[in-house]
């Protein structure tokens, strides 16, 4: 089974290629896989967890979305993926912020206007 843990850690991309594996299940602490992939930098597992049909646009039990939360972490080569990829660049999270608006450097803000 992939667990966030495998992801946080940068778990070979197999550990989510099980029979049956539902890349847009809930996780414990209410995240799907794409938003640890997104909260830590593992831009090959974001690729792969796409590939297979991962909700970009999918909130946590707090209405992140994975744009925000990669944005949140500063990972810019994930949030350049997720927005190829459609991520709606204008929800906001829980705090009321857009990823540019939670955007921290100029060249994230670059990628999100």
């Amino acid at each position: 089974m992939c667990t966030h843990r495998s992801l946080a850690r940068g778990a070979e991309l197999a550990c989510c290629q099980l029979k049956d594996e539902d890349v847009n299940r809930t996780l414990e602490g209410g995240r799907k896989p794409l938003h640890y992939a997104a909260d830590c930098g593992q831009v090959e597992m974001l690729e792969f967890l796409l590939s297979k049909g991962a909700d970009v646009n999918a909130p946590d039990k707090h209405g992140i979305t994975p744009l925000l939360s990669a944005t949140y972490e500063g990972h810019l080569a994930c949030v350049k993926i997720l927005l190829e990829k459609g991520a709606d660049k204008e929800r906001k999270g829980p705090d009321g912020l857009s990823a540019f608006e939670a955007a921290d450097c100029e060249a994230m803000k670059a990628l999100l206007k």
